[in-house]
């Protein structure tokens, strides 16, 4: 678990640092990334937030980027067979 109190800013609802929520309907939650305005914003560092789309986008890509250089390149996906 992370060292420092993860941020969430809810849209219209208000923000949660660590464990701790402050209701403020004046709340905007926009993706410091995309620049999109979302239901909801964590932060990724000192004053930085993402949206869910932005973070799930980077974790996809950190998956990738180990399988790569595990040495395993070009023997399929690292989420095994997409069927349908």
């Amino acid at each position: 678990m992370s060292k420092t109190p993860i941020d969430v800013r809810v849209h219209a609802r208000g923000t949660l640092r660590g464990d701790q929520p402050s209701e403020d309907p004046s709340t905007v939650a926009r993706c410091d990334l995309c620049g999109a305005e979302t239901d909801a914003v964590a932060s990724v560092s000192q004053g930085g937030f993402a949206c869910k789309v932005c973070l799930r986008e980077r974790l996809e890509s950190i998956t990738v980027g180990l399988f790569m250089f595990k040495g395993v390149a070009g023997k399929g996906l690292p989420w095994g067979k997409i069927s349908g």
